[in-house]
């Protein structure tokens, strides 16, 4: 019999959903509770002592007694409800399990008191919390008909944790914010779709029909909407109607589409890609970033660079979207790597170019990616493309590099992507040194932007206190950067030097390395001590030199000159300050360690 003030979640529970522990906790709340002498009624007869106990378990049984005909009632429906057919057979395991399970299929009586526990207040939940009868009712499985095997305990929270750690990885991916934002946008887009005419709405069907169409017809209709594709009046109503978009990105990510039929597909979408309005709605469509990726590391090369193009035109608008794809930044990287193995070397000169062409567009693209702030901190940790920028750097040619150093540089320009650059990125900071060190012999070679590109990266990374022991630490970097500070002919450089400099030495740990290293407090001495008013004849003409009018060109070498003679006796100070420090913490008794005398002490001299 249930008491009064029992919780009737708890007694409308299927007998699988109590575990043994919350019975046995039942049984001895109910066994040692030492209430029911004293709160029972001189004049109320009762049917057992179980129900006195039960009665007595209430908080409020002192102000509410219940007669015992309306408690026999009351125990008459709360029978009726716990009516449940007999329970599916189990395998047994062992002899602790089926003693488990033998506890967990004992019904709770009417008269003792239910109390509900975490796991079954959340089984409770999870089946509905209405009718007893249905959610004692075990399920039938779709197919076969044949009702499940009860799931013990353990099994149930295995599954709950396991659920739990995919939508943890899918949230992970992307925001719930931005996917909210982008699922609604979906549904705009497909909602305001217009229907094609019956002769394009037939060009769709024969490409997406692969069984009933032969290959010359479905080669046909890809070149026919490629040819309506390419008239510029076409692009942005044939993105806009229903199916066009979705049947080519098909055609694509088919795996039996040939190389003729996947060609003309991928032109007729980097056409569709070709204007700026169709930038954002053609990757709404669920299947253009998975064809796009499919393709961008497609072996064919004029397959791979319409990939490529479609791609950089739609990043444009798309910044956090494509970042976000994991397929499409393992294809840029696999774009990138082309060249992997001496790959170039072994293919025809018309199939280099394309494919040297590709990579350039992944590169611009990147490039335009990493000038971004808001997504920079996500493009800096995704590890396929940092880590082919770092394999690849100063193995293309020039304007490559260029665009590979300028990458990783724009990279370093968020303060929160530095630590991870330094420590998590092996390599990087050795890359930088090493385009630094190609300069260093013949400063009016062609590599002086990427010198001064990866002195602006070492700049920026060296403002981050926790970096500085570790760059400075790095082989040949010191050596390197008091060169560049050095260099008069290149001004921009040399200031960029100076201020890594500057930088490492607001660090008291660094004194020791900078000091032994050759010709770092020379050169910073030189520049200390030189005169602002002359400058290298050879500087007016220097390829690193600002460009503009010549006659203004002398002024500006004038002020370069003043600022490096400034960084240079900043970093001095600093040096002398920390060496200042280092004396005065050490202290003696009798002598005043902080006070400098100007004496000078001799050796039994005579006078």
């Amino acid at each position: 019999m249930a008491a009064p003030m029992a919780d009737k979640g708890a007694s409308s529970r299927p007998p699988s959903a109590i575990s043994p522990t919350s019975i046995n906790s039942q049984r001895r709340n109910f066994t040692f509770d030492d209430k029911p002498k004293s709160v029972r009624s001189k004049g109320m007869s009762t049917t057992s002592e179980s129900a006195a106990a039960a009665a007595a378990s209430s908080p409020i049984t002192r102000e509410n007694v219940i007669s015992p005909s309306k408690m026999k009632q009351r125990s008459r429906k709360a029978g009726n409800k716990l009516k449940s057919p007999p329970a599916p057979p189990r395998v047994k395991t062992n002899s602790r399990d089926s003693r488990d399970d033998r506890d967990s299929n004992r019904q709770p009586t009417p008269t003792s008191p239910t109390r509900s526990t975490p796991r079954a207040s959340s089984s409770r939940k999870s089946s509905g919390g209405g009718t007893p009868s249905s959610s004692s009712r075990p399920p039938t499985t779709p197919r076969s008909g044949k009702k499940p095997s009860k799931q013990t305990p353990l099994s149930v929270d295995k599954e709950n944790k396991e659920s739990q750690s995919v939508a943890s990885a899918a949230a992970a991916l992307l925001l719930p914010e931005e996917e909210t934002r982008h699922s609604r946008l979906q549904k705009k887009l497909l909602s305001n779709l217009r229907e094609p005419d019956p002769s394009l709405a037939d060009l769709l069907s024969v490409l997406t029909d692969f069984e009933q169409t032969s290959h010359l017809r479905r080669v046909n209709a890809c070149g026919a909407i490629k040819t309506l594709t390419l008239h510029k009046a076409n692009q942005i109503p044939l993105a806009r109607t229903r199916g066009v978009v979705p049947s080519l990105t098909s055609v694509l990510c088919a795996v039996n589409a040939t190389e003729e039929e996947r060609t003309r597909c991928i032109n007729a979408l980097m056409h569709l890609c070709v204007p700026e309005e169709n930038w954002k709605l053609v990757y709404l469509f669920p299947a253009t970033p998975e064809a796009l990726a499919r393709n961008m590391a497609d072996r064919y090369p004029q397959i791979r660079y319409a990939a490529c193009l479609a791609t950089s035109f739609l990043a444009k608008k798309n910044r956090r979207e494509v970042i976000g794809n994991r397929l499409l930044m393992y294809a840029m990287a696999r774009v990138l790597e082309v060249n992997k193995n001496g790959a170039l070397d072994r293919m025809s000169g018309q199939d280099r170019k394309v494919f040297v062409g590709a990579r350039l567009c992944v590169l611009k693209m990147l490039l335009h990616l990493s000038k971004n702030r808001d997504v920079s901190d996500a493009l800096a940790r995704t590890e396929s493309i940092i880590g082919s920028l770092v394999c690849v750097a100063s193995t293309m040619e020039l304007a490559a590099n260029i665009l590979c150093i300028a990458i990783l540089t724009n990279l370093t320009r968020h303060p929160d992507n530095a630590y991870h650059l330094v420590y998590k990125i092996p390599d990087l900071v050795s890359t930088f040194v090493h385009h630094i060190e190609c300069t260093s012999t013949n400063p009016f070679d062609e590599n002086a932007e990427c010198a001064k590109c990866a002195l602006y990266a070492l700049q920026n990374l060296s403002c981050t206190g926790n970096c500085r022991q570790e760059l400075a630490n790095t082989p040949e970097l010191l050596g390197n950067v008091t060169k560049a500070a050095f260099r008069h002919d290149c001004p921009e450089q040399q200031l960029s030097a100076l201020h890594t400099l500057k930088n490492l030495s607001d660090d008291p740990f660094n004194l020791v390395t900078m000091t032994n290293t050759p010709g770092c407090t020379a050169t910073l001495l030189a520049l200390a001590n030189n005169d602002p008013s002359c400058s290298s004849p050879r500087s007016q003409r220097s390829p690193c030199s600002p460009q503009g009018d010549i006659s203004k060109q002398p002024s500006t070498l004038k002020d370069n000159n003043i600022m490096a003679q400034y960084l240079a006796c900043d970093t001095l100070a600093t040096l002398s300050h920390w060496l200042l420090t280092l004396s005065a913490t050490r202290k003696s008794n009798n002598i005043d360690m902080n006070r400098r005398t100007f004496k000078q002490s001799t050796w039994e001299a005579w006078n």
